[in-house]
């Protein structure tokens, strides 16, 4: 009874890694929503298309942009959850938290497709990024701390993930700053993530 007592407070990291999976999906998917086709008004002529497909340009590119952010913490995630092979209430309860700001995603990105030149529609988005940035970093700093990570897992390994998970908040924060000085551009920011990994990976190497 007591060893069944034990075993219980843990739970299987497959259920969450599906339903993230699916989430994903889902999240992922309605991004395409930004992207309604405009309803143009008589005289409807080729000039006029034009000036309204071009006016989805910066709908176009919230979406790239949040649809490429989204398989970034999708892929950490899943590079996490390969290595942590047990979890409790307390690190589920992260992870839905976490999620909740996924699903956020479509609405703040929609914002900055339909009113990117405002401050607040960037500080918003940015806000949301920070929180799943930040959520995602406790994720991988509570199992650590639980011993939740697999044995065979090394200090550098463990030392990584927590570094690129913190430059994801630095580059969150900093995009949010941005916001009040070019707020159409402050999104941007986000694309040097794929370098940094690259950076933090070499030099945990030498």
């Amino acid at each position: 009874m007591e060893e069944f007592e034990s075993f219980s407070q843990y739970m299987d990291t497959k259920r969450l890694e599906t339903l993230v999976d699916g989430i994903f999906a889902i999240a992922m998917t309605l991004l395409v929503l930004g992207l309604a086709v405009p309803v143009i008004h008589a005289p409807i002529t080729n000039g006029s298309v034009q000036t309204a497909i071009y006016n989805l340009i910066p709908n176009f590119i919230s979406l790239v942009v949040s649809f490429v952010l989204l398989a970034i913490f999708w892929k950490i995630h899943h590079r996490i959850f390969k290595q942590i092979n047990k979890m409790n209430g307390t690190l589920l309860w992260i992870n839905v938290i976490w999620l909740l700001f996924i699903v956020l995603v479509p609405f703040s990105a929609s914002l900055t497709g339909d009113y990117g030149q405002f401050v607040i529609s960037n500080v918003i988005f940015n806000i949301n990024m920070l929180g799943i940035a930040t959520l995602l970093y406790l994720n991988w700093h509570y199992a650590d701390y639980k011993n939740f990570i697999h044995e065979k897992i090394s200090d550098t390994e463990i030392s990584f993930t927590k570094k690129i998970n913190l430059a994801f908040i630095l580059v969150a924060i900093a995009a949010i700053g941005l916001s009040y000085v070019i707020p159409q551009f402050s999104t941007m920011v986000y694309i040097i993530m794929l370098p940094i990994e690259m950076i933090v990976k070499f030099l945990m190497s030498l």
